[in-house]
């Protein structure tokens, strides 16, 4: 992930944030509490092509903060192959909504060629009670799945 992503480590206890989230760290403090994180990984021939990571919290929704795809694999659609899989499982397993955290840079590619929408305020506020991973500066994106 380090490979696409900066370190982004919290203010306040120096952590990176990328690796409690692939490690599926477990924290006292509810917002860095990573537990019940899956990284899901695309391959090639034992090769490390795309990833992401994912968390259910129950049919209503999952969040997929961290989506990258290797600098030597890009351009060939491997993140859709990755986020196709995994959207087909979600709503196989029963789930209605997909979140992430999308860059400004990236909000176009994840509304216009994914599917997803920018979440209303309001969408927001229904999810209050789940402690959904965002970034600053990020666009929370939605998609429904059902």
């Amino acid at each position: 992930m380090h490979e696409c992503f900066e370190p982004s480590k919290d203010v306040e206890t120096g952590r990176d944030l990328v690796e409690d989230v692939i490690f599926s760290r477990v924290s006292k403090l509810k917002r860095l509490n990573f537990k019940g994180f899956y990284t899901v990984v695309l391959e090639e021939n034992d090769d490390l092509v795309s990833v992401a990571t994912l968390r259910v919290y129950n049919n209503i929704v999952a969040e997929m903060p961290l989506v990258a795809t290797r600098f030597r694999h890009r351009l060939r659609g491997m993140c859709r192959v990755l986020v196709d899989e995994l959207e087909k499982n979600l709503a196989r397993f029963g789930v209605e909504k997909l979140v992430l955290p999308g860059l400004p840079t990236t909000f176009d590619t994840w509304t216009i060629n994914f599917g997803f929408s920018c979440m209303a305020y309001e969408e927001r506020a229904k999810l209050l009670q789940y402690t959904l991973l965002g970034f600053q500066g990020t666009i929370i994106c939605q998609k429904l799945l059902r």
